[in-house]
């Protein structure tokens, strides 16, 4: 895929890319790719494949007619699980006025994270080492975001009690998944602290393999 394509792609599903946001995908497509030979941070399998695997399928939650949901303006959102910067990176690249924290409790991976926020000139995100539960005891975590946002980390019901007390009365929960989760979901509807989840394909106009790859957004209101 190319950056056009990606544009392409994105400008037919509600989402219009400027050339300076197309150019930051594109060196943090470059970044993650050089990154990957020596931190573990995608597929090898997937380095020629960054754009369309990677940072499109993460962009699909900036998209509100594919995600279901719009992000507030100037919400905080907390990336969970974010590796090497996936989704946060690409959203706060196409949605600069949130502010991001990424989260792994792999350091070698959150380094890495932050040297491609350095090296594409971002503010208002971070990286930072840890685990959501336990970062959640600190004054400057403690419910204090908007959106939890995840893509293929741990199973609906295990995120929502790691991220519980991170979160604002009323937010959200972002998951990126794939295959069939109907258990997932089951599990995550009887939890306290869940007001409502709902899942959808990720069907794209103009780019239907998400779709044929069974990839879905889930959406959690919270309590």
């Amino acid at each position: 895929m190319t950056l056009d394509e990606l544009s392409a792609i994105a400008r037919a599903n509600g989402l219009d890319l400027s050339r300076e946001q197309l150019d930051a995908l594109g060196a943090y497509a470059t970044l993650l790719k050089e990154k990957n030979q020596v931190v573990n941070l995608i597929s090898r399998k997937d380095e020629e494949n960054i754009l369309d695997k990677h940072i499109l399928h993460s962009l699909c939650i900036a998209m509100p007619q594919v995600a279901g949901f719009s992000f507030p303006l100037g919400a905080r959102v907390f990336d969970i699980g974010a590796g090497g910067g996936l989704p946060g990176i690409p959203l706060k690249i196409v949605r600069p006025d949130l502010t991001v924290v990424l989260c792994d409790s792999i350091a070698k991976k959150m380094h890495a994270t932050n040297e491609f926020i350095t090296e594409l000139g971002l503010v208002n995100i971070r990286g930072v080492v840890g685990r959501a539960e336990d970062l959640a005891k600190a004054p400057e975590h403690r419910r204090q975001y908007d959106v939890i946002v995840s893509r293929a980390v741990a199973p609906l019901d295990e995120l929502l009690v790691w991220t519980r007390d991170l979160t604002k009365p009323g937010a959200t929960m972002l998951a990126l998944k794939g295959g069939d989760i109907s258990a997932e979901l089951e599990q995550a509807r009887k939890m306290k602290n869940v007001q409502n989840v709902t899942e959808s394909l990720l069907g794209l106009a103009e780019y239907p393999a998400f779709g044929s790859d069974e990839k879905k957004i889930v959406r959690v209101l919270l309590r």
